[in-house]
C-alpha cells in the first residue's frame, strides 16, 4: 500500500483520513489549524508542515476549505511541492477554481508529479459514511494509482475525459 500524505483535517477531511487508516494505508497527517493527535493515536505519522507531508510520501490528499488555502499548501513557501519528488502524485479534494487547478498540475508536471484534481459532493455524511461522489480529472496512469485509495471513501466515482 502507498504512504499517503493527507493535508486538511477538518470536517470532511478528517473522517476521510480515519477511514483511511482503519483501511491500513500508513498516513502522515498535517493540518495547519486542527489538532490531529487522535490521528496519530490511531496509527498516523504527524508532520510538522506541508512540505514534510510530502516528503515520506508517495502520494498527497489535500481536503481544505479553498483555493488560497490550496495555493498555500502545494505552492506556497513550506509547501508540498519543496517536498515533491519524480513521479509522485497530489490528489486536490478541495473547492478551487480551475485557473489554480491549471497553476498547481503545471508547477508540479516541473517537478515530474502528477495533479489530480476531484470533485466531491456528498458532504460531511458522505465521508463518515464513504458514500462521497467523485470526478476526478487529470493523468489517467496517476488516476489508476490513486483508485484503490479513492474507493475505500466513496461509493461513486468518475473519470472526467481529458481533451
Amino acid at each position: 500500500m502507498a504512504i499517503v500524505g493527507f493535508i486538511g483535517l477538518g470536517s470532511i477531511g478528517r473522517p476521510i483520513a480515519e477511514k483511511l487508516i482503519k483501511a491500513g494505508y500508513k498516513l502522515i497527517v498535517y493540518d495547519q489549524f486542527a489538532k490531529f493527535y487522535d490521528l496519530v493515536s490511531l496509527g498516523a505519522e504527524g508532520a510538522v508542515s506541508n512540505k514534510e507531508v510530502a516528503s515520506g510520501s508517495e502520494i498527497v490528499i489535500t481536503v481544505l476549505p479553498n483555493s488560497a488555502q490550496v495555493k498555500e499548501a502545494i505552492l506556497g513557501v513550506g509547501g508540498v511541492v519543496e517536498g515533491l519528488r519524480k513521479g509522485m502524485i497530489v490528489a486536490d479534494m478541495s473547492s478551487i477554481s480551475q485557473d489554480l487547478g491549471r497553476e498547481v498540475g503545471l508547477a508540479l508536471k516541473k517537478k515530474n508529479a502528477a495533479f489530480l484534481a476531484l470533485q466531491v459532493s456528498g458532504g460531511k455524511a458522505g465521508a463518515v459514511n464513504g458514500t462521497l461522489s467523485l470526478m476526478a480529472e487529470g493523468d489517467r496512469h496517476a488516476f489508476e494509482k490513486v483508485k484503490p485509495i479513492l474507493e475505500k471513501i466513496a461509493s461513486n466515482i468518475e473519470v472526467k475525459e481529458q481533451k
